[in-house]
């Protein structure tokens, strides 16, 4: 394990391997990412409601030789993220150049490769597998995560017919979800904050024995019970805004790789449509 890793990341590696308790103290700190920063050990075991032993424990499994050397280790990232969002409260206009672009693009890129590094090979098979076998496939996304979830439904239209969108512009819930069968997908997007409309679909689905997906980002420490496959993106952003460039490279792979699955009839659904464009002219 890198020695440098950020807490979130060692987490997300270790997650499967954890104990009941540890699990509870990894959900504290990917909900509370500036506990360690500033709480004390007995303080983060009383947060978490586990002993402080099993806080020792947990840090030392992670890779850390304690709790103190892995509460610098926040204390001088903190810092650091403080420095720079005291940077970017300059004026725009102070700050526009190339310089800016390029750190920028850096951040994008390390963002990239933790989610890559963080999820994990048989999660993606499970999403794919899921999303190409689905009679229907409901992709779900509310507030900023609408749009995201509409360039999914917008990539995989293209290569399968029956690709439903949650919610629809004045259209209530309930009634387009009624048709959900065991046959269907779901691939809800929840980056950030997480309605509990979204949660009740996810309830929903599992009922009615349709398989479900997640895309959220590190702050959520996944819910079998409510999607059987979460994959989480980092969206670690400089200034004002969370990145989504891991999200929407997750989703673009996704879609590729459903449309490979599906093989000649992914093809002959894309030479239909642009069929269909040729045809209609500007119109399409």
């Amino acid at each position: 394990m890198v020695q440098t890793a950020r807490l979130s990341e060692r987490i997300l590696e270790s997650f499967d391997d954890l104990t009941k308790s540890e699990r509870l103290l990894a959900e504290h700190f990917l909900e509370n990412p500036d506990s360690l920063a500033l709480h004390t050990a007995e303080e983060i075991s009383s947060l978490a409601g586990v002993s402080k032993a099993t806080t020792a424990r947990f840090f030392k499994r992670l890779g850390f030789p304690s709790f103190k050397t892995a509460q610098r280790m926040a204390r001088v990232r903190r810092s650091d993220s403080q420095h720079n969002k005291r940077v970017f409260s300059e004026p725009i206009q102070q700050r526009s150049g190339r310089g800016d672009l390029a750190d920028h693009l850096a951040s994008d890129v390390q963002n990239l490769i933790r989610t890559i590094e963080a999820i994990r090979g048989d999660e993606l098979k499970d999403a794919v597998t899921y999303l190409a076998r689905a009679e229907k496939v409901w992709v779900v996304g509310f507030g900023d995560n609408y749009p995201l979830a509409h360039f999914a439904r917008a990539q995989l239209i293209k290569v399968k017919p029956d690709i439903r969108m949650i919610p629809l512009g004045g259209f209530p819930v309930p009634e387009e979800f009624a048709s959900i069968r065991p046959t269907d997908a779901v691939l809800a997007l929840a980056i950030g904050r997480r309605t509990a409309t979204l949660r009740s679909i996810l309830q929903s689905a599992r009922l009615s024995g349709a398989r479900t997906i997640s895309v959220t980002d590190l702050t959520s420490s996944g819910n079998s019970e409510l999607a059987e496959v979460t994959l989480r993106c980092r969206t670690s952003g400089l200034s004002y805004f969370d990145s989504l460039a891991s999200p929407v490279s997750v989703m673009t792979y996704l879609c590729m790789a459903v449309a490979d699955r599906l093989g000649q009839n992914a093809v002959d659904r894309l030479k239909y449509i642009d069929g269909i464009h040729s045809e209609w002219g500007d119109l399409g």
